[in-house]
């Protein structure tokens, strides 16, 4: 019989081990102990997915190609749509982007950044439908949406530090400042916007009324994905490879870094019903799923 081994990073005041374990990533710490089970990964017929998201109503996945460099204008980019059993259901299902990175859903519209511009896609037939150009944008990345069809969209590039918003079909300066430097991951969360902004490594959030900010956690590093787990936590991957659990309290626990094996870790999500954390590989071409085990 053979066994199948996978590392294990154990975590404890600050102090990590690798263990080789069988099929299993734990992270322990004064909260409780935290499992990735992997249980599956697509084929590498993916070209640098920088994101993955979920469509619970279509019990589909969109995944974002760039197919290039993060900030060609190659007309080579593309979506996918991947099962939930990790098989690419059509590969390029919508062509002729350029580097699509961060996505959301609002009703039968697929929203995604491209460089400088966001795309709308009509998911029904699968088809672009508008281009909304943002002035100045240099790399726009994630993208948010509240229970209006507001759209906020992060561009994380150190000269123009801003979050966009789509007002009646153009895209306008919504947030900048001293405190909002190169966003990268957003999350609609009730009435504010939680941001990722990875200029001085911090999750903060950001009132949609007022614009008031608030700092959640220090977490000293880029914060690509960020996705709550449903109970005031988030799961967070910094683009280099590391994926951690931010508690409430701001308390950071590492569930997985792979670093040292150079595969980096995109804009992830999180699917609460199932318990499945999904991980887009960016120049590994994979997307890989795990089953998120909590156990207090």
């Amino acid at each position: 019989m053979k066994k199948f081994f996978q590392r294990r990073t154990i975590c404890s005041l600050g102090l990590c081990a690798l263990l080789l374990v069988p099929q299993v990533l734990m992270a322990g710490s004064t909260m409780g102990k935290y499992q990735l089970i992997e249980q599956w990964q697509t084929k590498r017929d993916l070209r640098v997915p920088e994101s993955v998201l979920y469509d619970e109503a279509r019990n589909i996945l969109y995944v974002s190609n760039i197919n290039g460099k993060p900030t060609e204008k190659n007309g080579r980019g593309f979506i996918s749509r991947v099962r939930l059993d990790g098989k690419i259901a059509d590969l390029k299902w919508v062509t002729g982007l350029n580097a699509p990175k961060g996505s959301a859903l609002f009703q039968n519209t697929l929203y995604v950044s491209d460089i400088d511009q966001l795309v709308a896609i009509d998911i029904p037939s699968g088809k672009i439908t508008h281009r909304y150009p943002a002035a100045e944008a240099l790399f726009l990345n994630d993208v948010a949406i509240d229970t209006a069809g507001n759209v906020y969209v992060s561009d994380m590039s150190a000269d123009n530090s801003v979050i966009y918003m789509l007002v009646q079909g153009r895209m306008t300066k919504w947030l900048y400042g001293p405190e909002i430097h190169q966003p990268n991951g957003l999350f609609m969360e009730a009435q504010r916007l939680v941001v990722g902004n990875s200029g001085d490594g911090t999750i903060k959030a950001v009132d949609l009324e007022t614009k008031k900010i608030t700092a959640i956690a220090k977490v000293d590093s880029g914060i690509d994905g960020l996705r709550s787990d449903g109970n005031g936590n988030y799961f967070i991957s910094d683009w280099q490879g590391r994926t951690s659990f931010v508690s409430s309290s701001g308390q950071i626990n590492v569930l997985m870094d792979t670093r040292a094996k150079k595969v980096n870790a995109a804009d992830l999500e999180y699917i609460k019903d199932l318990q499945l954390l999904l991980i887009p590989t960016f120049f590994d071409n994979r997307v890989v799923a795990y089953k998120v085990n909590m156990e207090e």
